[in-house]
């Protein structure tokens, strides 16, 4: 019976270490991808998966320290993956993300508003994305592709163009203009710009 036991929660444990670690190295593409129910349960297994293991884990210690006088190597086997894992977590520099696989970011834009961020990254791919966030959970995406000619990028956009872009953004005083904005007779909202470089957390 102890036997039996000890292959069934190591098993559950390198099961959910296993989801864990991959959840969480591709959580870059599930965000930018996917959407509706499927993107919420693989979304909800990432805390669910690492309480798992956290859980298992410090009532291995404490059978351990129970059996301590009849130890073997299998029973302590499922204590042993999750330690590892929870080690690799929270300590690893060497974390596996999928981010990685795409091109390199070139430069990169930032917008903060009072309830509301985003940020753009222009890859040397020549393409680009936006990923906004705001209260309630809110999380959008915009993709395109872009070229750059002296102060202007061009941006063609894969479907909608968000708030505050357009399709011409002028560079001038680190601010991304929308052309739009420039062609107003009103002066610019330097405020209602993304401004170039990572976000400063202004707001």
């Amino acid at each position: 019976m102890r036997k039996f036991k000890a292959n069934k929660h190591t098993i559950i444990v390198t099961t959910a270490c296993v989801v864990f670690v991959l959840l969480s190295s591709f959580y870059h593409h599930i965000d930018k991808y996917l959407t509706g129910i499927t993107f919420i349960l693989l979304t909800l297994l990432i805390p669910t998966t690492f309480i798992l293991v956290l859980t298992y884990v410090v009532k291995g210690f404490f059978q351990i320290y129970k059996e301590r006088k009849n130890l073997t190597f299998k029973f302590c086997l499922p204590t042993i993956i999750g330690l590892t894992s929870l080690t690799y977590i929270i300590f690893s520099p060497w974390q596996l993300d999928s981010e990685n696989l795409e091109s390199e970011v070139e430069f990169r834009a930032c917008y903060e508003g009072t309830q509301n961020q985003s940020y753009i990254k222009f890859r040397k791919d020549k393409s680009f994305e936006i990923n906004s966030t705001g209260v309630f959970f809110s999380d959008y995406w915009f993709t395109g592709h872009w070229r750059k000619s002296a102060d202007t990028i061009f941006m063609k956009f894969d479907k909608e163009i968000p708030r505050l872009l357009s399709d011409t953004i002028i560079i001038r005083n680190e601010y991304l203009v929308p052309l739009t904005e420039l062609n107003k007779d009103t002066t610019i909202n330097y405020g209602r710009c993304y401004y170039l470089g990572y976000c400063k957390g202004l707001n």
